[in-house]
């Protein structure tokens, strides 16, 4: 096997093969470390008074000591090594008042405490349904006594999550930026890094993700619901437990447990229904499920019951379905930027207008998960956890609606045979397959999949200052496009009215949400755009290689499994406490895609007999107010002609196998009173093979390629809470991260040559010396925590990236040696392409946060509550190539909204609360480049691309309200309204280089049946 195909050296695996060694005699000597003569154990719990909540993230303290711990999931906590005497214990928790209590610590014995919690002006016990001020209390108490930088936030802190989708909810974090596909939040970046290096796990353990439409390892939201989360941790900070693959930071899902509470048994429940205003009605509407009518007010459904067996068995079962009807109208505009070296005017020479569309999308989002926990304790040393998550969704969309096209590209004065004035786009005859055209576009496409995930954690408690932790984890997700298995077809996308009715159409003023229109008959007589409406009057056919006519069955499984373990001891009679920790991890990964595309030949039909397919049930405006269109029925147009699809014109498959083994060692010091450190070293060993092959064309082989890799991660980090001021907390760290290249990337492609010996094959495989992103990471943080459960936090960071991927022509020598390799005609072959690292970026930013319950102010502003953060993030890249430094730059910004800012308000008097949730975001790029938009210059010795053009996205702000009463603890009613506003979301283009940004052009309009209605009911029992 050549060098391209193989790596050039074994990774050093031996260092793999003495770790568990190494670990064994580490262990092995804490073991000897005994608790000294004279000295007890003191162990206790926490609880919150009225609700009877355990509090996690309680601290306690020793008073006039050094020792300190904090509680955990079910409250309880353990100081042990403490000498004989008699101490002040103090408890405490953000936003409850202090405890003291004396006790006696007798030798060699245990010692328990029992801490009840609660605040002299806030009585909690009386909202029996928790809301945003709670969930925020809990948040903030959980960010204090973090080690690390890392956010923290509660189930209910940000109201209900839009159907479920987990992103909605992330979103209002700092250094959260979510990706959109239309409006369904898909990927989560943090702090300006792509989506393919957030690392997304339930319990600490990886969740499988699937994406049967891209080659990527990002993780997507939309297939699983908000489901059985207590809280979702952020973690900005890497330490050496925690994946180094985190470059952006790890989402952590952090599942509900019945050793949550006091209680014995907890029913709870939230039922709602919702609908789009803009298509509002109590009866049945045509849309999109199936091709029948629909009811547009759709149900969700949330049910969580808890109960404690006794002391040692509880389990906890969750419920969730959720489904959400909506309207997306919008107007589309293709442009084309034609050959030319001067700079582009907004309309002159240059870029000029290639098609216009005018479209509807419906969409129904079915979503179901059901989760279950269960913990098992064997006796107070040893505890069992088991849980497991089911999720399923099923999202039906249409579009359809009028695409008028002008064409092929024309000179730089005309366009597809048509003109250009000023803002108006006139078309010549519609004749001919290049020249300018109107279609009738209809999309019919059906997405689900299931995703499974489970883990167990096995704990056991050798002495109080030793432990044992063991998980294993198996994760499971597919997703799949279909349609004709369903009885209906994907595409009837083309279909033109005859030259002889039109002799040309205009489009004048794209500023406008509805653009003036106009058609002329081949006279020049104006023709009404009524006639458009019809969809008779169309002409629908499909050769045998066009994808008018197309089924598009899409595939993607991906099983994620594997096996972590770690061993703590505290070494606490040191000088200087320390508690050391080493563990490792096992974690396997197999990707499966497969992309099909099918048609078939369909002669010519209009009038009657494609009159005959039309959808009844679509009568409504296509968007924008531009009125009423008929559209083909997938159903009928399948049923018709069926026979016809008979030719496989894509049939992409990937599959990517990754292995990934960890060890770590960490030790947390605590060098005085104020100051914790904490250090270590974690070692990653990565390797992928990847196969591909587009089966479809006769030209492209099996192609396949071995990435291996592996690199020391070491990290120090401290946190510094001065005595003279216990709110203030410092935070800050160093640490050297990965970004496991996406499997895009890695994606190997071999084209024969057309016939032998013509010499037009070609190759594109990634170097076998690749490496991933590296990242060395800077961050500082300062939080201020106040008295009545609030914090004001600033963040700072600084990200050195580098290896970015580049495309370089492989040399005469590269290419004979893969030619040779695969068994190839070496004179068939004339070009390949080796992708290889370059580049470096520096990610820079600054968060900034506020939370606070404002319970000190005067009746009745006391019941106020305030939620405020943004963030910004700068990017700077070095390249000797300038072009090249600046397509770094832009990659780098890709999908990622350079500022964000939050505003969450809440308010309770009485029975009665609101919460008001605004989410902004500024411009972002987002997509890729304009077609045919590489026009270059020169500029010393460097060529640039003067006048391409960029996607980017507008700002766009959404506020929701929700208005809550509450009657008792079994029984709220609540009203939500989304995007308030009705914000729209704008597309558009922009000049590529600073020079050319006066170039804008309108890409994308979108709106989304908001406000968003949602009505519901719930409590707890």
């Amino acid at each position: 096997m050549n060098s391209l195909l193989k790596p050039r050296s074994a990774p050093p695996g031996g260092l793999w093969r003495a770790l568990p060694p190494l670990f064994a005699q580490i262990l092995a000597g804490l073991a000897l470390v005994a608790s000294p003569a004279g000295a007890g154990t003191l162990t206790g719990r926490v609880l919150e008074s009225g609700s009877g909540n355990y509090l996690q993230g309680a601290e306690v303290v020793l008073e006039g000591s050094v020792l300190r711990t904090t509680t955990g999931r079910d409250g309880t906590f353990a100081l042990p090594n403490v000498p004989a005497g008699l101490y002040t214990v103090t408890a405490t928790y953000t936003g409850l008042d202090p405890v003291n209590q004396q006790v006696e610590v007798k030798a060699e014995g245990e010692t328990a405490l029992t801490f009840t919690l609660r605040q002299g002006v806030l009585q909690l016990d009386r909202f029996v349904v928790r809301g945003a001020r709670e969930g925020m209390a809990q948040a903030v108490a959980l960010q204090k006594v973090a080690i690390q930088s890392k956010m923290v936030a509660a189930a209910d802190q940000f109201g209900e999550v839009s159907e479920g989708n987990v992103g909605e909810y992330l979103k209002f974090l700092p250094g959260v930026s979510i990706d959109y596909n239309v409006n369904d939040a898909r990927g989560i970046s943090l702090r300006g890094l792509s989506t393919t290096f957030t690392t997304v796990a339930v319990d600490g353990t990886p969740m499988a993700g699937t994406s049967s439409q891209d080659d990527t390892r990002r993780f997507e939201f939309e297939q699983i619901a908000m489901n059985n989360v207590e809280t979702t941790e952020l973690y900005k900070t890497v330490t050496p437990d925690i994946p180094a693959s985190s470059t952006g930071g790890f989402v952590n899902f952090v599942t509900k447990s019945a050793f949550d509470s006091e209680d014995a048994r907890r029913f709870a429940y939230n039922l709602s229904f919702s609908a789009p205003s803009t298509n509002f009605s109590l009866s049945k509407v045509g849309g999109v499920w199936g091709h029948n009518r629909e009811y547009p007010i759709r149900p969700s459904l949330e049910l969580n019951y808890a109960h404690k067996v006794n002391e040692k068995l509880g389990f906890n079962f969750n419920y969730r379905l959720s489904e959400k009807y909506d309207d997306s109208p919008r107007t589309t505009a293709v442009w084309y930027q034609t050959s030319s070296a001067t700079l582009p005017t907004l309309f002159g020479n240059m870029p000029q207008l290639a098609a216009y569309s005018v479209t509807s999308e419906e969409k129904l989002t079915h979503r179901e998960a059901f989760a279950t926990k269960i913990d098992y304790r064997f006796s107070a040393d040893t505890k069992l956890s088991v849980s497991g998550q089911w999720n399923w969704y099923d999202l039906n969309f249409t579009q359809r609606g009028p695409r008028f096209a002008l064409g092929g590209a024309g000179s730089a004065t005309t366009y597809g045979g048509g003109t250009v004035s000023g803002d108006t786009y006139t078309s010549k005859a519609l004749t001919g397959s290049n020249d300018p055209s109107i279609q009738n576009i209809s999309l019919y496409r059906n997405k689900y999949g299931t995703t499974y995930h489970s883990n167990a954690t096995l704990e056991h408690a050798f002495s109080p200052v030793a432990k044992l932790e063991l998980t294993a984890y198996y994760s499971r997700a597919n997703g799949k496009y279909r349609d004709i298995q369903k009885g209906f077809i994907s595409s009837t996308s083309t279909m033109s009215p005859g030259a002889a009715t039109f002799g040309a159409f205009s489009i004048k003023d794209l500023s406008r949400e509805m653009p003036v229109i106009s058609l002329t008959s081949t006279t020049g007589a104006p023709v009404p755009l009524n006639f458009l409406r019809t969809l008779g009057n169309f002409t629908f056919a499909n050769t045998a290689t066009g994808t008018n006519f197309q089924s598009r069955p899409f595939t993607a499984f991906d099983t994620k499994d594997g096996v972590s373990g770690r061993y703590t001891h505290d070494l606490d009679r040191l000088p200087v406490p320390v508690k050391l920790e080493a563990g490792f991890a096992l974690d396997d990964t197999l990707r499966s895609i497969n992309r099909k595309a099918i048609v078939g030949a369909i002669p010519a039909v209009s009038g009657s007999a494609l009159q005959a397919v039309v959808d009844p049930n679509y009568t409504r405006d296509v968007a924008f107010g531009f009125g009423s269109f008929q559209a083909p029925d997938p159903f009928k147009v399948w049923d018709t002609y069926q026979a016809s699809l008979n030719r496989v014109i894509t049939d992409d498959f990937r599959e990517f196998t990754e292995t990934n083994r960890a060890g770590f060692l960490r030790a947390d010091a605590r060098a005085t009173p104020d100051l914790l450190v904490v250090g270590g070293l974690r070692w990653e060993a990565h390797e992928i093979d990847a196969m591909a092959q587009s089966r479809a064309n006769a030209r492209s082989k099996l192609a396949k390629v071995n990435l291996r890799y592996d690199s020391l991660y070491p990290s120090l980090s401290f946190k510094y809470t001065p005595r003279a001021n216990r709110n203030v907390v410092l935070r800050g760290g160093v640490s050297r991260t990965v970004g496991n290249p996406d499997y895009a990337d890695v994606v190997p492609t071999i084209l024969a040559e057309t016939v032998p010996g013509l010499n037009d094959g070609s190759v594109t495989v990634p170097d076998p010396d690749l490496k991933p992103y590296f990242s060395n990471n800077l961050d500082l943080s300062v939080d201020y925590y106040f008295k009545n459960s609030g914090v004001f936090s600033v963040y700072g960071y600084v990200k050195d990236v580098k290896n970015y991927f580049i495309g370089d022509t492989m040399t005469a020598a590269e290419l004979s040696a893969i030619i040779e390799d695969y068994g190839y005609d070496p004179t068939g072959i004339s070009s390949g392409t080796v992708v290889r690292n370059g580049g470096k970026s520096r990610l820079s930013g600054v968060e900034v946060s506020y939370s606070q319950n404002l319970a000190f102010l005067p009746k009745p502003f006391n019941g106020l509550s305030v939620q405020a953060n943004f963030t910004y993030v700068n990017v700077s890249t070095s390249d000797p190539d300038p072009l090249r430094a600046i397509d770094l730059e832009y990659s780098q910004l890709r999908a990622v909204s350079p500022k964000t800012a939050n505003f969450i308000l809440g308010y309770r008097w009485g029975d009665f609360s609101l919460t008001a949730t605004t989410n902004w975001v500024s411009e972002s790029l987002f997509g890729g480049f304009v077609a045919g938009s590489f026009v270059t210059g020169t500029k010393g010795t460097a060529t640039l691309p003067d006048t391409r053009l960029a996607n980017f996205r507008d700002e766009k702000a959404t506020t929701d309200i929700k208005v809550e009463y509450a009657f008792n603890r079994h029984l709220a009613v609540y009203g939500l309204v989304r995007n308030v506003f009705n914000s729209q979301r704008v597309d558009y283009y922009r000049g590529y280089l600073p020079q050319n940004q006066q170039v804008v052009l309108p890409f994308n309009r979108y709106e989304f049946g908001e406000p968003h209605l949602t009505l519901g009911l719930r409590g707890r029992f």
